[in-house]
């Protein structure tokens, strides 16, 4: 290896510790990057954003959950809500005699100005309001905004309801039209969802069912229509000026923006009736726009209407068709609505012998016929007779129709873009079906919890929520995730899934469930089970949430930042984020309690690892203690045979030792090749030296072997003569010595650190032998060339803190150097965990994975004492106390 200098040291000590562990990753094992993605990829701690609006106060304490109440007291504390909402503005509208104008969604200051914040979400330009668009011949975007008295004559609200009479605008929202359609074949249901109203004034409330709980939405009467306003350029106002009519200006408007007909959004086929995109509008402005209707599942809309609850059904995994068709289907608008698709796993846009591949119909009704035949009744939301229609047997026509049975089922030919098609055909044709179980009964109970969950990337079975049934009842569960049509735009990268299993206390095992959610494949937003009768006990729901990344979506805080520096989104940034806010609030009660619990986790452990550490430490002492008394008392051994060698007398130990005791312990000094040849009388005759010191150092060796030779010997000493080629034997690394009188090659070893040089008292500098002075043996630095076997147990070989670095051997300098790097590398350390460390362009990068998701429990039970809880590792979120705020 190559010798590295101590500037290349600094240079690559001074890297950031992320680009060195980075380098050190790629010299990683298989195993060990395989496992370093998994970790990057496991993420069970929630991280989602709570707040994109953070300019509000803080507002009071958010209640943990919903609490076991009857059903139509929320929907009764909403609807008063809302009433007291509207009488309170007709009183002021009155007051000042003015219509009433919604300054927080106004429709026609929005298109004047051409932002679209009402019709477009953050981000997108579904319809585009530049000069051309507007000023072009396509129905493509809305052309003006007027009041309903001002399009209609003599209008009406809710006063004549027809399912036929729902007709699809220039926005694809079937399946909410869907879903009114449903409502509609009852009529006291669609009344629900508006609660107040004044036509005279211009204002409407109605309530929606969000996310576990009702809302409501107050707007005021205008509507887009197609035409442009008279004084805007139009072709049909060129058309009637050449005509050269007398009142040009009112046939435009009976004419183009009269009606019905002159809508640009859903419709009624009554040109008089207005409740249709009246509705629409108040549920464009609860999502934000109405862009964010575009696509969506009749069930989703049903229980935004109604409250309930939707099962997605595959036609082909119903085990009894005729079960189904008597305890279900037949008992549509009873307890139970229906709709209808198919084409969505093929992503079709064709149609099946008229049926439109991924359409949304209705089911209106299921009769058996007096001969036995079983017929379907649909509707298409086009409202078209001749499009989007069944072709097949009992279609319209069809040889199978004969005048009494349209009279026993009360069909006429060509009505309104309804048509009946038999049972099989139903299951064959359509491949899901939607259906939405109503809570009719007045004795209904719902209980909620809301928290946020970590998903990791390979999902598993958590157990997250528990239940208490103190009495036999029925029972419907229901787990969701947050809406985030509501936010769209906001929503980040991540889709999930939802499953979960129903297990006794007393049966937690994967195949001893009760009963499990059917997966909903299709609609996402939340799955459910229904059990008819489930007795007293403790139950336990583990569910697993599977997430789904789009990296071609934009993440939440790249969307703010754009919003941010481009400043001209942001009344829209602000309404979104809002609508994003509300909802996140819902968790963040039990996310603080789950924060607590993980840092009391996180709390615990260190504290366990750290009295498991001071543990090891203190047995470590303990054996190095062992070690060193074990090691003294074998090196006290070897220094007894030493000192008897030394007093036998015999040259070679002597030389040994004083070599062994020499100036060669220089640290600092290049290994130098010394030559000395040495005659038979001891006297050097020649020294070629590459260093001073080396030279000196040799002679000076070579001087004490002279002198302690010409000392008076005692004891066996004296009878040994002493002469230079006893140095044969005696080695030192970096020297060969020629010695003459044999022509015999050796060398010197080190010295031994356990021996120090001693100075004599009297010598004088004459005196060479007197200056160096006499060795005496120390056992501080003891050390043996075959160590106890107690110091190999101290350490571990792949503990790389105990070995030397080869690049630093011999350098003091890179000695002080790696250990200040060390330190530095562990305050880098330290400051990257807190997220404050930006060195490099990965470190910046978000984690591979951090998907969060926000899930609630909804069970809906008659037992009046049913009890709801939160789990977080087996713990009870509910239990955990939190801090009070000083």
């Amino acid at each position: 290896m190559g010798h590295i200098s101590c500037e290349e040291q600094r240079k690559c000590h001074s890297k950031p510790w992320n680009q060195r562990d980075r380098k050190r990753l790629e010299h990683a094992s298989p195993q060990e990057r395989i496992d370093r993605i998994w970790k990057e990829f496991s993420n069970y701690q929630p991280h989602r954003t709570l707040t994109i609006i953070n300019i509000d106060p803080p507002s009071s304490p958010i209640a943990i959950g919903q609490s076991n109440k009857l059903l139509y007291e929320d929907y009764a504390r909403t609807t008063a809500e809302c009433r007291r909402k509207v009488g309170k503005i007709v009183k002021e509208c009155k007051r000042v005699n003015m219509r009433y104008r919604d300054s927080s969604w106004d429709l026609e200051w929005d298109l004047r100005h051409e932002r679209g914040h009402c019709l477009n979400s953050l981000g997108q330009q579904e319809f585009d309001l530049s000069p051309t668009a507007l000023l072009g011949s396509e129905d493509k975007v809305p052309k003006a905004v007027k009041r309903v008295h001002e399009i209609f004559v003599n209008s009406t609200f809710m006063e004549d309801i027809n399912v036929g009479d729902i007709k699809q605008g220039n926005l694809s929202d079937c399946w909410f039209l869907a879903g009114l359609i449903a409502l509609a074949n009852v009529p006291a249901c669609l009344k629900r969802t508006c609660v107040a109203y004044n036509t005279a004034v211009g204002v409407y409330g109605f309530v929606f069912y969000r996310d576990g709980e009702w809302i409501h939405t107050i707007i005021d009467d205008k509507l887009y229509v197609k035409s442009p306003y008279w004084d805007s350029p139009s072709t049909q106002r060129d058309l009637l000026e050449q005509v050269e009519c007398e009142n040009a200006e009112k046939l435009y408007r009976e004419t183009y923006q009269t009606g019905s007909r002159a809508l640009f959004f859903a419709q009624c086929k009554d040109q008089k009736e207005t409740w249709v995109p009246l509705i629409e509008k108040a549920y464009a402005k609860a999502h934000g726009d109405y862009s964010s209707l575009a696509g969506g599942w009749m069930g989703e809309a049903l229980e935004d209407l109604t409250g309930g609850v939707t099962t997605e059904l595959c036609t082909s995994d119903i085990l009894d068709t005729d079960e189904f068709w008597h305890r279900e289907l037949s008992r549509v608008n009873d307890h139970f609505f229906f709709g209808a698709s198919t084409g969505h796993l093929e992503n079709g846009s064709g149609e099946r012998d008229g049926i439109e591949e991924t359409h949304a119909y209705v089911i209106l009704d299921a009769r058996t016929l007096k001969n036995g035949q079983r017929l379907v009744k649909l509707r298409n939301p086009w409202g078209d007779t001749r499009k989007g229609i069944w072709e097949g047997p009992w279609s319209d026509g069809s040889k199978e129709w004969t005048r009494e049975i349209q009279e026993e089922v009360g069909h006429k030919f060509g009505s309104d873009s309804v048509f009946w098609i038999s049972y099989q055909d139903l299951l064959r044709k359509f491949s899901h079906i939607d259906r939405t179980r109503l809570f009719q009964d007045h004795d209904w109970r719902c209980c909620q919890r809301w928290m946020a969950v970590g998903v990791p990337l390979k999902a598993q079975y958590h157990e997250r929520f528990r239940i208490k049934v103190t009495q036999s009842s029925p029972l419907i569960i229901v787990i969701s995730q947050l809406d985030d049509r509501y936010f769209k735009g906001l929503q980040g990268q991540y889709s999930f899934q939802l499953d979960f299993r129903l297990h006794s206390q007393d049966s937690p095992d994967a195949d001893s469930y009760i009963a499990r959610s059917h997966g909903n494949y299709l609609m996402t937003r939340s799955v459910s089970v229904e059990i008819p009768t489930l007795l007293p006990g403790t139950y336990i729901v583990y569910v697993k949430v599977t997430a789904r990344r789009d990296h071609t979506a934009q993440l939440v805080e790249d969307v703010v930042r754009r919003e941010c520096l481009e400043r001209t989104e942001n009344d829209k940034l602000l309404q979104v984020g809002l609508a994003h806010d509300v909802a996140q609030k819902k968790a963040s009660p039990l996310l603080n309690r789950a924060a607590k619990l993980h840092q009391d986790t996180l709390s615990k452990r260190a504290s366990e690892n750290r009295q498991k550490e001071r543990r090891r430490l203190w047995l470590k002492r303990h054996a190095k203690r062992e070690a060193t008394k074990k090691q003294k008392e074998k090196d006290v051994k070897k220094r007894r045979s030493h000192d008897r060698e030394t007093a036998s007398g015999t040259p070679v130990g002597r030389i040994q030792r004083q070599t062994e005791a020499g100036a060669w312990r220089k640290n600092d000094a290049t290994p130098t090749k010394i030559e000395c040849k040495i005659d038979s009388g001891g006297t050097s005759h020649e020294s070629v030296l590459s260093n001073s010191k080396s030279g000196s150092d040799c002679h000076t060796a070579l001087d004490r072997l002279t002198s302690d030779d010409e000392r008076k010997p005692t004891g066996t000493d004296a009878s040994v003569s002493r002469n230079p080629s006893h140095l044969r034997r005696s080695k030192l690394p970096w020297t060969r010595k020629h010695v003459s009188s044999s022509a015999s090659t050796s060398s010197f070893q080190p010295i031994d650190p356990g021996y120090k040089r001693v100075p004599v008292k009297g010598s004088t500098s004459r005196n060479r032998s007197g200056a160096e002075g006499r060795l005496s043996y120390s056992s501080d630095d003891e050390s043996s060339d075959s160590p106890v076997e107690d110091w190999e147990a101290l350490y571990s070989s792949d503990d790389m803190t105990q070995q030397p670095y080869d690049n630093l051997i011999g350098d003091s300098t890179g000695i002080s150097l790696h250990l200040s790097s060390a330190r530095h590398i562990r305050d880098l350390r330290a400051e990257s965990s807190d997220g404050e460390l930006y060195d490099s362009e990965q470190a910046a990068t978000p984690t591979p994975w951090d998907a969060t998701c926000t899930i609630s429990a909804r069970v809906y039970s008659k037992d009046e004492d049913l009890l709801l809880w939160t789990v977080e590792n087996g713990i009870l979120l509910e239990e955990v106390r939190m801090k009070r705020p000083r």
